[in-house]
């Protein structure tokens, strides 16, 4: 009973450090679109000048939602609706949590 005690307690030790600093960074500059219904948060990320992450708030459980479209497209969508710029396809990432990060081509 006890080591399960003290694995529960690393646990969420863990995973309250690892989720605190991105909560954080989200707060400060992100937005919210939407893109064929769905909502996307789109954030700079904090180390690459021109780079940006979109991640899919996932609302799974709307009753009337439309129909499924490619995420990467929705992505490129909600990125390019964010920011106002276009989006390099060619440097264009998912990871395992299903947040996409490219960089964005700006024309000034």
């Amino acid at each position: 009973m006890m080591k399960q005690t003290v694995l529960a307690a690393a646990l969420c030790t863990t995973l309250c450090a690892a989720l605190a600093p991105a909560a954080s960074a989200k707060d400060a500059e992100g937005t919210v679109v939407s893109v064929l219904g769905r909502n996307w948060a789109v954030f700079p990320v904090a180390d690459t000048a021109g780079r940006y992450s979109a991640t899919r708030m996932n609302l799974e459980h709307l009753p009337f939602r439309p129909p499924a479209v490619l995420t990467a497209r929705q992505a490129v969508r909600a990125l390019r609706a964010a920011t106002g710029c276009s989006v390099n396809l060619d440097t264009m990432v998912r990871n395992i949590t299903g947040t996409y990060y490219a960089q964005m081509i700006c024309r000034k």
